[in-house]
């Protein structure tokens, strides 16, 4: 990253809830040394009261921006964590938000459960990891592929608890049908107007093999601020099902998982 920059012109963005993120304090320290100790070259995004706040303030940042404490740190990508670097780099964060406070009206409390988008993804998502298929692969347009990283993370360790979880695999080809056994959903999250032929062909001979498919269509790349609504909802609804708690820290997902 320190060869691809120019040092005297890169603003560092320092995000961590608790403000104690190991890898995040180091690459802070590193860059900051770097700089020649200019706290206006950065600025800090993490939860009022933490150690990020009080160093942001001491080494005088260009800003810091204190995040809801409510909202775990896997579920915050609506919050500042995500719509700060998003606004950095010039993404429109009216037609963002328009996209996610559409899917918020959507999954309202009087929408019933057949039309709720959140609410049936995690039915799926709980009911067919209890019947065994555990393994979530997921498959993203081009423009969006990146997405599928941030579920992954999501999923695993909203529900990698207590012996229980559902393993999404994201990067992998689309694969052929005989490349599987009987423990996969696979969900394909597809950008209208994207180069989509082969990936569309080889869902379609999956799930004529009677693999579990879905497709979820999004009318373009904004269309992600109601995929995170929709999947932070749907991610506590098959928590729910897995008889887990989807919002209770993660640190034991390593074991659990291993």
């Amino acid at each position: 990253v320190e060869d691809s920059i120019d040092l005297s012109k890169t603003l560092f963005v320092v995000s961590s809830k608790s403000g104690g993120t190991i890898e995040t304090w180091s690459l802070y320290q590193y860059f900051y040394e770097k700089t020649g100790g200019k706290g206006e070259q950065f600025i800090a995004i993490t939860d009022a009261g933490s150690v990020l706040e009080k160093e942001a303030q001491e080494k005088q940042f260009l800003d810091v921006f204190l995040n809801p404490e409510d909202i775990g740190g896997r579920y915050s990508a609506l919050s500042y964590f995500g719509l700060v670097p998003a606004a950095l780099i010039g993404v429109d964060l009216k037609q963002l938000c328009a996209s996610a406070q559409r899917m918020m009206a959507a999954c309202g409390p009087h929408i019933i459960a057949a039309d709720h988008p959140g609410l049936w993804l995690g039915a799926i998502l709980g009911v067919l990891a209890r019947a065994g298929n555990d393994k979530l692969s997921l498959k993203g347009s081009p423009s969006i592929t990146s997405l599928t990283n941030w579920i992954e993370q999501l999923v695993a360790e909203s529900t990698g608890k207590e012996g229980k979880g559902i393993l999404p695999v994201v990067g992998a080809t689309v694969g052929k049908p005989h490349d599987y056994s009987t423990d996969r959903l696979f969900i394909y999250l597809r950008v209208e107007g994207d180069d989509n032929e082969e990936t569309d062909a080889g869902l379609t001979m999956l799930q004529q093999a009677g693999q579990p498919c879905v497709t979820l269509h999004l009318e373009d790349t904004y269309s992600i601020g109601g995929e995170f609504f929709r999947w932070e909802y749907a991610t506590a609804v098959a928590g729910k099902l897995l008889g887990i708690n989807p919002f209770e820290h993660g640190s034991q997902i390593h074991t659990d998982m291993w």
